[in-house]
């Protein structure tokens, strides 16, 4: 349980000192968003596909099989297929734009900055649908390997 605490404790502290770094390194919206343009593509495809193997798919793909069955496993191609198409149909077009955001992109497309912001909403409420489960498999494990309360561990039960 030590254990667990403490490299727990190391991943915040370092967490918090890379944040305070890169905050501090921006100069503007640009530099914030796309690091000014610094970041190879290798670190950029590890940086995705850190994000692509989060807590959402392995956790959850996890619970699916042990729940329903080795069936479940089509889930795992399905949004691996909605990955690839994502980056085949959208990720061009928004890089030649210029924009950072998918509001951005579609008001640079559309013209509409009223749709820009019936986007940023719809971007909010799709965050949030992903992240409450994240949380909440990130509480139960915490809970698993440190021994603490789930109520207390990443706030899960506050989230539920």
């Amino acid at each position: 349980m030590t254990t667990a605490v403490l490299a727990i404790g190391l991943v915040l502290v370092t967490s918090l000192v890379i944040g305070v770094y890169g905050v501090r390194a921006a100069r503007s919206t640009s530099d914030f968003l796309v690091a000014s343009r610094r970041v190879s593509p290798n670190w950029n495809a590890l940086a995705i596909a850190g994000e692509y193997l989060s807590a959402a798919s392995m956790l959850g793909l996890a619970g699916l099989l042990l729940k329903n069955g080795l069936g479940t496993m089509w889930y795992a191609v399905g949004f691996t297929a909605g990955y690839v198409a994502v980056v085949a149909l959208v990720a061009g077009p928004m890089r030649r734009s210029g924009a950072f955001t998918v509001p951005d992109f579609a008001e640079y497309r559309l013209g509409a900055p009223r749709l820009r912001k019936l986007c940023g909403c719809v971007v909010l409420v799709i965050m949030l649908l992903y992240l409450v489960p994240q949380f909440k498999g990130a509480g139960v494990v915490l809970s698993l390997v440190s021994g603490t309360p789930t109520g207390w561990a990443c706030c899960s039960r506050a989230w539920w």
